[in-house]
């Protein structure tokens, strides 16, 4: 379902997952931090597209996606920026085992306060994505297991230049 100024638009089903793009700012700034020790801002200020996967080390299925989101960052890195944002239950050393044995060069963020979850996740179902433009606009948002197939049909809108303000 796109809607656009309050208007539906349409409605795409893949995979099985729902995706929901709207044109109003939705979310609210955050800055989370990075296992690295680096923040990550969401929208990010560059001008990128932000690819939003929140997951959980308890997660069977959102452990056994990550390699695909990294796969997504290395694949689009000069238009979208992925960060994998871990439940404000995850210890942040689980999560940091999980990064370094799947080795991880996608930013890993901490939400030590919940902040995240509450926009993005208010339900704690994961894996939750989250495909965000610079403004804050949420272009797309899903619930369920994704392949790396999927997430890039997900970006083919938003990448193409009348999505993208450059």
């Amino acid at each position: 379902m796109l809607v656009i100024g309050n208007k539906l638009k349409y409605t795409v089903v893949l995979g099985g997952a729902l995706l929901i793009g709207c044109s109003e700012p939705i979310v609210t700034p955050l800055t989370l931090p990075l296992l690295s020790g680096e923040k990550a801002h969401i929208p990010d200020m560059n001008g990128k597209l932000t690819w939003v996967n929140v997951w959980s080390t308890s997660c069977t299925i959102c452990v056994k996606e990550l390699p695909a989101l990294e796969a997504l960052q290395r694949e689009y890195a000069e238009r979208v920026q992925v960060v994998a944002v871990a439940l404000p239950t995850d210890p942040p050393n689980t999560v940091l085992d999980v990064q370094t044995t799947l080795q991880l060069t996608l930013p890993v963020a901490l939400d030590l306060d919940g902040q995240a979850a509450r926009q993005f996740a208010p339900d704690l179902v994961v894996p939750s994505h989250h495909l965000v433009d610079a403004k804050g606009n949420i272009l797309y948002q899903t619930k369920g297991k994704l392949t790396l197939a999927e997430m890039r049909t997900m970006l083919e809108k938003p990448i193409s230049a009348s999505f993208i303000q450059r």
